[in-house]
């Protein structure tokens, strides 16, 4: 029996103990979700950043044009999108053309 109380004694000081430091360890807790958000961020920009190997086109290989940013590319290179044929020089400018809004044509007639 007297060791029941004296579980319950330190279950008690170890609540009141956690309670008194809820704020800090939440505050510790969003502190290294920021510190791995930085660096899951800056890994990407390395892999991004990296220089890509240049790929030697073969001669006479067909010259497509990005329909973001106008870029010209070998079509090897060139990321396509199946449902309109268009062709991008990156996912990048791919994900860039879809944020953006469409501007609307205007026929000749």
């Amino acid at each position: 029996m007297k060791y029941l109380f004296v579980l319950a004694l330190f279950a008690v000081a170890a609540f009141m103990l956690y309670w008194r430091m809820r704020p800090y360890i939440r505050g510790v807790r969003r502190f290294l979700g920021v510190v791995r958000e930085v660096n899951r961020m800056s890994a990407g920009a390395r892999r991004q950043d990296l220089p890509r190997r240049e790929q030697k086109s073969a001669p006479g290989e067909k010259l497509v044009r990005c329909a973001a940013c106008g870029t010209w590319m070998p079509a090897s290179r060139a990321v396509k999108l199946r449902a309109t044929n268009a062709t991008y020089c990156s996912h990048s400018c791919l994900e860039r053309s879809a944020a953006a809004p469409h501007k609307a044509r205007k026929s000749a007639s």
